[in-house]
């Protein structure tokens, strides 16, 4: 049975846009043909036809049963993070949000935990909102975006942010959002996801190395959607780099593969020997099980991939279960 530490939520409906500067990206719920299924319309366009199974925690526990899902850490469907609001309607938004996944761990609490979000294009705003997540909410942790609104999740400018997760033992999930090359990526839109989210987590990951926050807060405890992207590869180049400048010359004052082992990875990699290599590269301590639930691409049962590995029985449910519990203080 495994903790699966990377499922997201979108609501049943949103409250109509109550804001002053403007909702023409304000989401909104439509019907559609399909029973049991919703059409998210953000600026009158149709962007992601979901089931009920994003909002309904009965159904949810239904797959969790058949694909031998302990527990779901529920999160927001990325693109309802709202950095490109204004920081007060982003702040409404992400009360709606919260409360919702709030209501769906408190239906089961055995089975489900949760990430809230915060508006961190104000990182001030966001830090006084991370007490509340803890007290209000009953969060375990806070999803963020690998950028927002184009400046990288390790720049110091967030600083507060991370300092607000510390204080209130929250822990911090990286997801990939609006990514870098996504405008050379060739054909349909799915394939963003498919190709441009890797190196959107790659970039994720290296700004928390290069941009000084692990040093500032060697506390935090931050994790990482699709296995880090495509860091993985970047991860070797950079130590390589590190070793060739060290001393006077050296861009980091400790080794890239130290940091990258002090961070949490999902095992969201869809292959044996991609998770292997990730497996020795970050060690078997800093994986956890993700699939990416409820949507098209996720991985169906994904702890059955872990269990297949036939890897010695301590790093197996320290994969499936133990790593997720210390990340997460469950």
């Amino acid at each position: 049975m495994a903790i699966d530490v990377h499922t997201h939520v979108v609501p049943a409906d949103f409250p109509a846009y109550a804001g002053r500067a403007g909702g023409q990206r304000w989401p909104q719920m439509h019907a559609c043909d399909h029973p049991g299924h919703k059409t998210v319309v953000i600026g009158d366009k149709p962007f992601r036809t979901v089931s009920d199974h994003s909002w309904d925690a009965a159904r949810r526990q239904q797959d969790m049963a058949a694909e031998d899902v302990e527990m779901q850490v529920l999160s927001p469907m990325p693109e309802l993070l709202s950095y490109w609001f204004d920081a007060d309607d982003a702040l409404a938004m992400a009360r709606h949000v919260n409360g919702t996944i709030a209501g769906m761990v408190a239906a089961a609490p055995q089975r489900f935990a949760g990430l809230g979000m915060v508006p961190l294009q104000d990182p001030d705003l966001a830090a006084r909102q991370m007490q509340t997540l803890r007290r209000e909410y009953g969060m375990v942790g806070v999803e963020v975006g690998s950028n927002i609104n184009g400046k990288p999740i390790g720049h110091p400018d967030h600083a507060p942010f991370f300092a607000a997760a510390v204080e209130n033992d929250l822990a911090v999930f990286v997801h990939a959002l609006h990514p870098a090359g996504a405008d050379r990526v060739i054909g349909p839109p799915l394939l963003q996801a498919l190709i441009a989210f890797p190196n959107e987590n790659g970039f994720a990951v290296a700004s928390m190395i290069t941009g000084g926050l692990l040093d500032q807060f060697p506390d935090l405890r931050i994790g990482f959607s699709h296995g880090g992207g495509s860091f993985g590869m970047v991860l070797p180049r950079l130590q390589s780099g590190w070793e060739t400048m060290r001393g006077e010359h050296a861009f980091l004052p400790h080794a890239p593969i130290d940091y990258a082992r002090r961070m949490y990875y999902d095992a969201l990699v869809y292959d044996d020997l991609a998770l292997r290599y990730l497996i020795d590269l970050y060690g078997a301590d800093r994986l956890m099980v993700g699939s990416d639930y409820p949507f098209a691409i996720r991985e169906k049962a994904p702890g059955r991939r872990i269990v297949g590995l036939d890897l010695p029985p301590a790093q197996r449910d320290a994969i499936l279960r133990g790593n997720a519990r210390e990340y997460l203080r469950l």
